[in-house]
């Protein structure tokens, strides 16, 4: 099995974007600059930025680098003062060797708490970490606010005191300045010094930020504004990695107003070079997983396999290729591989295309790790299954949903229940029975998994591999305690096509409230993995179901608000528009 992080190795041709990204980050002429690593979840952003790291490790001079995990920081301190203390304890660090630019460093390191009393002060969270009560803080906020200016007098004190002790005491120990302060005064010196300490380091400084669109809208915002306002000037380049729609989302969010001009351009406006993390192709995918199998059957050789793949992919549009055969000697024939590797070259085309795979690099290496693992039990267990049924059944579970991957089960399980979908060669798409109700919407999926090998003209030959898929991948309706009654009005909610469909609402209407919530869930789950630039399977039974309950109602919108606005189907807009699910104009 793999480890489910980014990789400190290149197994996608992601060099010659990190290539891009350090020459952009260390050219003295274009500093500062803000650079952004755009794609979605999975895809090989914070990849990238390791591979900026180590190419950023020849560069001449070696350039200051500070990382920055936003996600760390949520719910526990404000998102600009964490980004600025990050960076100041780095440059203390640096100075270390320079007495007079240490004690600069130092104080330029001091003004952080100035920012943080700012921020806390406008935080309600205050009242709830001191213990101050509700409605003592907005009496206590101008006295805090007098405090931290330094100009705090007797009547400021007496409404500390009346707030709580503990809050004073925390205060105090947070900052005494000794002369008025004001935000335009404060900010305008720490870029002052910012700039003096970097050019008396002689250093550029390179910032990572990663985990962004993994955080909350204030969050997110907040490390952005602490990039325009407080660290963009000479000497400086930042490297953002995010899902561009996510952040765009959090603009919106957090200004709360989507048609504002300056929502529209706010991400524009921050990071000045857009670059992202090139779509993978068919062969991208290959190699990706020629290079994990490698890595697992004969590590020493994987520099030389890698090496050779990348060249193939680097040389792809001269017609370069690259062979299971010559990967397999090249990492010295050991036992296993060539099988591992002929599963790879039928998994390629379909891990590509699947609409809920798409290539992404993470969700490939959580498929392999969960058909290993079940390799592993099956040899413990002494079961006669090979890797590449395994694999094929896992790509089933992973591009259809909890409800279809259930029904597969149930054919294969019952005598001679799935060979008519099963058989690729056998009858023709006309004279085979109609679709399971849990197969609506993938049907043209399936049609090409149906193709894809190995072919499975045997049902009970499954068994085996379909008992190993309950042990380590089992459906969500299996495991969710679900009522009968529940569990009919998913398939028959997931399956109707309209908003006022007869049966849809005869359906909600023999449900309990109980019964009603967990359907909801259920639906959202199915939700989820669809393609929302398609009218998705589900949407029309999510509506009637929000029409009878009011706490379902609830949890659809909260998870419509998560879909980005700029990736979704104009009727499926309109549907959740008129049921209230979605702000129009959005």
């Amino acid at each position: 099995m793999w480890r489910d992080s980014e990789s400190q190795d290149d197994f996608l041709n992601f060099t010659e974007l990190a290539e891009q990204v350090a020459t952009l980050a260390t050219n003295a002429s274009l500093l500062p600059i803000s650079i952004g690593v755009f794609g979605t979840w999975g895809t090989g952003k914070s990849t990238v930025l390791s591979l900026v790291e180590q190419t950023l490790k020849n560069a001449e001079p070696a350039p200051i680098i500070v990382k920055f995990d936003a996600w760390l920081y949520q719910g526990f301190d404000d998102a600009k003062a964490a980004l600025m203390e990050v960076v100041a304890a780095r440059l203390v660090d640096e100075s270390k060797a320079n007495e007079g630019l240490l004690q600069k460093a130092k104080a330029f390191a001091g003004r952080v708490n100035y920012f943080r009393a700012l921020g806390m002060a406008a935080d309600f969270g205050l009242g709830m970490a001191f213990g101050v009560p509700p409605g003592l803080l907005t009496k206590a906020g101008g006295a805090i606010g007098a405090m931290v200016a330094g100009k705090a007098g007797g009547d400021d004190a007496d409404a500390l005191k009346e707030g709580g002790k503990a809050a004073v005491d925390a205060w105090s120990k947070l900052i005494r300045p000794a002369e008025e302060k004001t935000p335009p005064k404060e900010i305008a010196a720490f870029r002052e010094e910012f700039g003096e300490i970097i050019a008396g380091l002689g250093r550029p400084l390179i910032l990572f930020i990663d985990n962004l669109d993994r955080c909350l809208p204030d969050v997110a915002i907040g490390t952005l504004e602490a990039v325009r306002l407080f660290l963009f000037i000479e000497g400086t380049a930042f490297v953002i990695a995010a899902d561009e729609d996510m952040i765009r989302h959090s603009v919106s969010k957090h200004f709360g107003d989507i048609n504002s001009r300056h929502v529209k351009d706010y991400l524009d406006k921050v990071i000045q070079v857009p670059l992202r993390v090139p779509q993978v192709s068919s062969e991208d995918v290959r190699a990706y997983m020629y290079s994990l199998f490698t890595s697992l059957h004969a590590p020493e050789k994987l520099p030389e396999v890698k090496a050779h793949l990348l060249e193939a992919l680097q040389t792809g549009w001269k017609g370069s290729t690259f062979t299971r055969k010559e990967i397999f000697e090249l990492a010295g024939s050991p036992a296993h591989l060539l099988d591992a590797l002929a599963v790879c070259d039928r998994l390629a085309p379909i891990l590509t295309k699947a609409p809920t795979i798409g290539g992404n690099p993470r969700i490939v290496k959580r498929l392999l790790n969960a058909i290993t693992l079940r390799q592993t039990l099956a040899g413990s267990r002494k079961m006669n299954v090979d890797l590449a049924t395994l694999a094929k059944l896992a790509v089933f579970e992973r591009s259809t949903d909890a409800r279809a991957a259930q029904k597969l089960y149930q054919l294969v399980m019952d005598e001679n229940g799935a060979e008519p979908f099963l058989n690729a060669t056998g009858k023709l798409k006309e004279d085979r029975p109609d679709w399971p109700l849990e197969w609506k919407g993938h049907e043209p999926f399936i049609e090409e998994w149906r193709e894809m090998e190995p072919h499975f003209d045997n049902a009970a030959s499954l068994r085996p591999a379909v008992f190993l898929s309950r042990d380590v991948m089992a459906p969500s309706v299996a495991r969710s305690g679900l009522s009968d009654a529940a569990v009919a009005a998913v398939a028959a909610l997931s399956a109707v096509d309209s908003v006022n469909s007869p049966a849809g609402t005869s359906v909600v209407g023999d449900l309990s409230a109980t019964d009603r919530r967990a359907v909801m869930g259920e639906l959202i789950e199915h939700l989820r993995k669809q393609d929302w630039k398609k009218l998705p399977s589900g949407i029309h039974g999510a509506v009637i179901l929000g029409k009878a309950s009011s706490d379902a109602a609830a949890e659809l919108k909260a998870f419509v608000e998560t879909i980005p606005a700029g990736g979704m189907h104009k009727p499926t807009r309109f549907i959740l528009e008129n049921g209230g699910y979605l702000a129009k104009g959005r």
